[in-house]
């Protein structure tokens, strides 16, 4: 856990993505059987629930530009998710406006992709109290800033910025790595050719942390880095431009930048001529070294060539090892095709 806990200051609406049934109403649906689903769900569909397993919690927004479809036609398929028991949803009641509904993995889904990958809903993450726990978490605005940064990173406007092509979730890592670092998330951005790729730690700030827990932050990379001898590009997405700032006075000099590459953003900074930010552009800022910003695919070559970021992580993880469910490819799949519902060798 990378944020600090504080009680979410609105009650919460539990519910469909266009009603708000009583909790009881949505545990009393009717829960198909798995067999039956196979014919009525699409590979599109199946890639939604295995996102889900691996992040816990999307938005419609996060859905609707993940599955590069309309807003009307992305709420007609989650309705019919969620009334095949295979979505359970909340959504947040502001005092201002409406919040987008939430939506998580309900118990059937849960089951068809235990099914799917032979092991158990438990192993997933999912429990009866997910949405409750989720609903109510103090971390449930950081997570969501986590999958706004890659979903950003999924859907770029431009074909020049490349593309998402990993997104692992901090629980992953924390199974991975969790002895050494705990980043947010891990993430590898390749070149829409497939030329060159950027993958890296992603450390997501709210600006509740002091800048010396950010410092030993590094620190605990450099010992990672020592570990396993990769040289990790750590990435900070902060909330706003001064703390930026302070941030790059504090730790321009820390001894950890010897064996690790560190770069910085603002969100509340657009890359030149953009109206808004976007993680992709040229927005980010090497720290401890003299540079101007530029776009995340051309960061390492900020560094001279002995200082880049180097190493497999993916492999240096040996990630099949104990992991339920591989991580999905955050590019979605564009065809909606029927769902192939076989299960895979066990590595």
């Amino acid at each position: 856990m990378s944020e600090s806990r504080t009680v979410p200051p609105a009650p919460l609406l539990r519910g469909g993505p266009r009603t708000a049934p009583a909790p009881s109403a949505a545990r009393g649906r009717r829960r198909a059987p798995l067999a039956a689903l196979a014919s009525r769900l699409t590979e599109r569909d199946a890639w939604l629930l295995e996102m889900l397993a691996e992040h816990t919690v999307l938005t419609t927004a996060h859905i609707t530009a993940l599955w590069h479809t309309g807003q009307r036609s992305a709420n007609r398929r989650l309705l019919a998710l969620h009334r095949l028991g295979l979505l359970d949803s909340f959504r947040p009641r502001l005092q201002r406006g409406a919040a987008p509904e939430h939506y998580l993995l309900a118990r059937t889904a849960a089951d068809l992709l235990s099914a799917r990958y032979a092991t158990t809903p438990a192993a997933l993450g999912w429990s009866s109290e997910l949405v409750t726990r989720t609903a109510y978490s103090p971390l449930l605005a950081h997570n969501l800033g986590v999958a706004t940064f890659f979903t950003h990173l999924a859907t770029p406007n431009d074909p020049e910025l490349g593309r998402a092509s990993a997104w692992w979730s901090e629980q992953r890592c924390q199974q991975l790595w969790g002895d050494l670092v705990r980043p947010d998330a891990y993430g590898r951005h390749t070149r829409t050719d497939d030329t060159g790729t950027v993958g890296f730690f992603l450390e997501y700030d709210t600006g509740t942390e002091a800048h010396a827990r950010l410092a030993r932050k590094l620190e605990e990379y450099a010992e990672a880095a020592s570990a396993t001898r990769i040289r990790p590009l750590v990435l900070f997405t902060l909330h706003s431009h001064r703390r930026e700032q302070n941030l790059h006075h504090t730790l321009a000099t820390h001894p950890a930048l010897a064996s690790v590459n560190v770069a910085t953003t603002a969100r509340d900074q657009a890359a030149p001529g953009q109206a808004e930010h976007h993680p992709a552009q040229a927005v980010w800022l090497p720290l401890g070294r003299p540079a101007t910003r530029t776009r995340l695919l051309d960061l390492p070559g900020l560094w001279p060539v002995e200082q880049r970021p180097t190493g497999d992580v993916e492999q240096a993880a040996a990630w099949t090892r104990g992991v339920a469910m591989p991580a999905p490819d955050p590019r979605c799949p564009h065809t909606p095709t029927p769902f192939a519902p076989t299960r895979p060798p066990r590595a």
